[in-house]
């Protein structure tokens, strides 16, 4: 009898203590979503009824007339950002109050992806960005270019081989995938691989395993974020162990080979180990009229002496492979989401393809070969940095980012009143929400390279596709290069049109923790025999 009484009193108890804290923001007198018991705003992502992105962001469209509003992440209360000035102030003027991104994970459970920038905190993440910061300046960019020139230069000539002047059908997330792996195994780790030919050779298949954001990955990694210290406190890592082993084994080989034989390359192991020995320096002089890879390059924020702790920390072997290991997934995720969406945009709208494809010819007439760009020449092309830029916009890989706030924050909302965040609690930012704001880019689902002709009319601080402030997304630069680079030997060989299994208009898949096509990229592949 006391067991039928017991039970029903558990659950009510259990009930109760779900929604104790959901009164949070009514006694602030602040908007927010109604949460839903035990699960707060997130019910929707459970149940796979919308992407993330979009549960994250659901106050933004509901609530158009204040800075911020309230969020529950299960029963934690948390903030999501709707005002773009608020954003940039909170990320570069106010800093030291959002030092930190949300997630807690393990060193020892995630010895790369615990050490790489974007989890990294306090101390040990401005120890990090600071020595990081000169790897990714335009000159360092342009002296890593001839790798990648070269990876895809080969890429795209076995792939008109393979063509035999023939239209071919192909699902482009997996080719651009292999021309990123290749690449960025070439730049990341210093080893020359070719993911067409050899499709499964290890760094292919590790490359996957690491830059996997969906299924059980993807899943961890959103946790992460919706759990912060869950996966630290039961010590589990996000990456598969036998990808944390490979890398890690494959960075300390490569190290003691270098200098054992006192090897020199324009790549990031190279780099790093200068950052090492302290010899890696921003070359200013250098760097004139090369700072900036594009419109969507942000402003290089530099941290000041008061930001150091002061605390000196070395920069050891899994360091070094937790920072290439980072690249090499930013190279390859990123890059391949920008790329299979500007393909796809190209394939569905002709006019603007032919035009871009007129400037790639237009700047190879200028070339010496005829074929082999440079980075000054990516540099000065108007409308692929358009293309880019709008598909960036339109199609933002990653479309929310988060802070902690590590000290109270208090600012003044629109209508005049007084909100104070307190230290500890979360907040979001909807990038993708701001960029598909009709008050900030007319008729925003509309693809429209046009909208960048004249920059002074583009909203500069709702565009943020790499973030900004301090913790912008340092790989920005590179992003960058590597995606015209391949756009530019793509469309210098191929015209691109839409496949009979493409989906028109793309539909998105919903439980991938980035941005993905539900049926793939099947674009049809035209030889172009010039």
């Amino acid at each position: 009898m006391l067991l039928l009484w017991a039970l029903p009193l558990a659950l009510y108890l259990l009930y109760r203590w779900s929604i104790a804290t959901y009164d949070y923001f009514e006694k602030r007198n602040i908007p927010y979503v109604k949460p839903v018991p035990f699960f707060g705003q997130v019910w929707s992502f459970f149940t796979q009824e919308k992407h993330a992105v979009d549960v994250a962001s659901e106050g933004y469209y509901m609530f158009p007339n204040t800075r911020i509003s309230g969020v529950f992440i299960l029963r934690t209360p948390a903030y999501l950002v709707h005002d773009p000035v608020l954003y940039k102030q909170m990320a570069i003027t106010d800093f030291d109050h959002f030092t930190d991104h949300v997630s807690e994970l393990s060193v020892e459970q995630d010895p790369l992806l615990a050490r790489s920038l974007f989890f990294t905190r306090g101390a040990r993440w401005r120890h990090h960005r600071t020595g990081l910061s000169p790897a990714f300046t335009g000159s360092k960019m342009r002296n890593m270019f001839s790798l990648l020139s070269k990876s895809a230069s080969d890429a795209m000539e076995r792939l008109v081989l393979f063509s035999r002047s023939e239209p071919i059908s192909m699902e482009l997330r997996d080719l651009y995938s292999r021309l990123g792996n290749d690449a960025m195994s070439s730049i990341s780790f210093g080893v020359e691989v070719d993911s067409l030919t050899d499709r499964d050779n290890e760094f292919f298949i590790k490359g996957n395993r690491l830059a996997k954001v969906d299924g059980l990955p993807g899943l961890k990694i959103l946790m992460s974020a919706i759990v912060p210290g869950l996966f630290k406190f039961l010590r589990i890592g996000i990456l598969y162990q036998d990808v944390n082993d490979f890398y890690t084994e494959a960075v300390s080989t490569n190290i003691r080979y270098r200098e054992k034989n006192a090897l020199k390359r324009p790549d990031f192991i190279h780099l790093l180990l200068q950052v090492r020995k302290n010899e890696l320096n921003c070359e200013q002089t250098d760097d004139e009229g090369l700072d900036s890879a594009g419109f969507s390059t942000p402003e290089t924020h530099t941290l000041h002496k008061s930001d150091d702790p002061g605390e000196k920390l070395e920069w050891r072997d899994i360091d070094i492979t937790a920072a290439a290991a980072s690249f090499f997934f930013g190279g390859i995720e990123t890059t391949t989401t920008l790329l299979c969406f500007a393909s796809y945009e190209l394939a569905v709208n002709p006019s603007i393809q032919a035009r871009l494809r007129a400037e790639i010819d237009l700047a190879r007439e200028e070339l010496e070969d005829g074929i082999t760009p440079t980075y000054e020449v990516l540099q000065k092309m108007k409308y692929m940095d358009m293309v880019v830029s709008e598909t960036l916009r339109r199609w933002t890989p990653f479309g929310t980012t988060n802070r902690r706030c590590t000290k109270d924050y208090t600012f003044t909302n629109y209508d005049g009143t007084q909100i104070t965040i307190e230290k500890g609690l979360n907040i979001s930012i909807p990038l993708k929400a701001f960029h598909l704001d009709e008050k900030y880019f007319p008729d925003p689902l509309r693809f429209d390279p046009e909208r960048f002709s004249d920059l002074t009319q583009i909203n500069q601080d709702a565009y943020v596709p790499f973030g900004t402030g301090h913790r912008n997304c340092i790989g920005s630069r590179l992003a960058l290069m590597q995606a015209k680079c391949f756009l530019f030997y793509m469309l210098s060989n191929f015209a691109i049109e839409p496949g009979p299994k493409l989906t028109i208009p793309i539909v998105l898949d919903e439980t991938s923790a980035g941005l993905n096509a539900k049926h793939g990229f099947w674009m049809t592949l035209i030889p172009r025999n010039i």
